[in-house]
């Protein structure tokens, strides 16, 4: 039998089992003496192990020439060439129509192109992040790892790890740190260095030093960053170098280190200026107004924040504003500009309710809240509250859910409602032994 590398048994292999289907054979159709149904399977699958005469065997009894093998590698070579573009061509269209690349995929999974089926759920589940869809998105990551390991082959090397880099900031955006590292970690660990260059290592290790950073764990950030720092001449995603100025100016900020913070989110902005990256100059002005804010200095943390809202404009993704809104009405009631204040918190709910964003817009209703609360208005604060304590539930954002509670609770008691202020107490004590249970486990 000709020499196989193993890219070409894989071919074979499967071109071997379109055949046994097309003839409407079972693998136990086919086991005999001489050949098991384990063997069979291996041969189906690829796996270079498997004897070269039990290869020659099997082909034997599907009823073809073994001097067909070159012709038929060949043609399974043009169709997954052609599968392969048509897959990229998808991937490369999601973000301007996902339904149509949704129906493309339908259509490719419809024609038994099991080899590719981990790719074309991938392909599926990014699909659903775009249509904001994140159940559906997270049951198609899960399918695609499932179909990698259950066939203990994949059509790309590092598409477990770009599921599990997936399903990590599905849990981040559902406040689910915790989970959101776990999955991080594990997709790191299925990472493969090839020869061509992939941006997916350097995305899993700055969602991992924003998940420490979002954990506290402000030293472990700051050393993932430093490393990343030591190879950024090889990194070529814009958006990830930005990302990583606007990660270290706020985790510095954290430490009170302002004027190292100051240099890089300066540095950072002037990248995103250059490269007309409007929406990471944003994130980046708003770090820079809470860097001067903590600062103590804010004329100038107002300058920062009023000049991110004038790239109003300029942005695809107008909702980043919403955290910008949030952040100087709360500088305008540390400056005692409570018109100012109430008219920038209560933009900042409006557009949160409009966009889709739950984290944001609870983030913005319980700064309403806490506005509220310190002008001594406390009817006015229970609604706010109340929505973003149902925004956190309905969402699993412990975090928000827990301090909603709490202030909630402060509410109650200052209006004299003892049996509303017992049910937030105890509430948030059910909260907290939750999330003991889950730490233990």
């Amino acid at each position: 039998m000709i020499f196989l590398n193993e890219l070409d048994l894989k071919v074979l292999g499967e071109a071997l089992r379109k055949v046994r289907k097309k003839r409407g054979l079972r693998l136990v159709d086919l086991e005999d003496d001489q050949i098991s149904f384990a063997t069979i399977s291996s041969i189906e699958r690829g796996v270079p192990t498997v004897k070269p005469q039990n290869r020659l065997y099997y082909c034997q009894k599907l009823g073809f020439d073994v001097s067909q093998l070159p012709s038929l590698i060949r043609q399974e070579n043009g169709e997954r060439n052609k599968t392969e573009n048509l897959l990229f061509l998808i991937e490369t269209c999601i973000r301007l129509d996902c339904d149509a690349a949704l129906e493309q995929l339908r259509k490719l999974q419809s024609k038994g192109k099991d080899y590719y089926l981990d790719k074309i759920y991938y392909l599926k589940g990014l699909c659903y992040v775009k249509k904001n869809k994140l159940k559906k998105a997270e049951y198609f990551f899960l399918q695609s790892i499932h179909a990698i390991e259950k066939k203990n082959h994949t059509s790309d090397p590092n598409i477990k790890s770009a599921c599990l880099y997936e399903l990590g900031q599905i849990y981040y955006l559902r406040d689910h740190l915790d989970q959101a590292l776990d999955y991080n970690e594990q997709g790191l660990n299925a990472f493969q260095p090839g020869e061509n260059p992939s941006d997916l290592y350097d995305y899993l290790m700055i969602a991992k030093a924003t998940y420490l950073e979002k954990l506290y764990r402000t030293d472990e950030a700051l050393q993932i960053l430093n490393d990343l720092w030591a190879r950024i001449g090889q990194i070529n995603c814009l958006k990830v170098k930005l990302h990583m100025y606007e990660l270290k100016a706020a985790l510095l900020n954290k430490k009170k280190k302002y004027d190292e913070a100051l240099k890089y989110a300066r540095e950072g902005l002037h990248i995103a200026r250059t490269n007309g990256a409007h929406e990471q100059a944003v994130e980046l002005l708003t770090v820079w107004g809470n860097i001067l804010q903590n600062a103590n200095d804010y004329q100038t943390a107002e300058n920062c924040y009023q000049l991110a809202l004038r790239l109003e404009n300029k942005l695809k993704d107008k909702v980043l504003l919403v955290s910008t809104l949030t952040r100087l009405g709360k500088l305008y009631s540390k400056m005692n500009k409570n018109r100012e204040a109430y008219l920038s918190l209560s933009t900042a709910v409006e557009r949160g309710k409009k966009y889709n964003d739950s984290h944001r817009y609870c983030e913005s209703l319980m700064a309403l809240g806490d506005y509220y609360i310190e002008n001594g208005q406390y009817p006015k604060a229970v609604d706010p509250y109340e929505e973003a304590l149902h925004i956190a539930s309905s969402c699993n954002f412990p975090r928000l859910m827990e301090k909603a509670l709490l202030n909630l609770s402060e509410c109650w008691k200052k209006l004299g409602e003892k049996e509303k202020y017992i049910k937030m107490l105890g509430e948030l004590q059910q909260l907290r032994l939750r999330d003991l249970e889950v730490m233990e486990v």
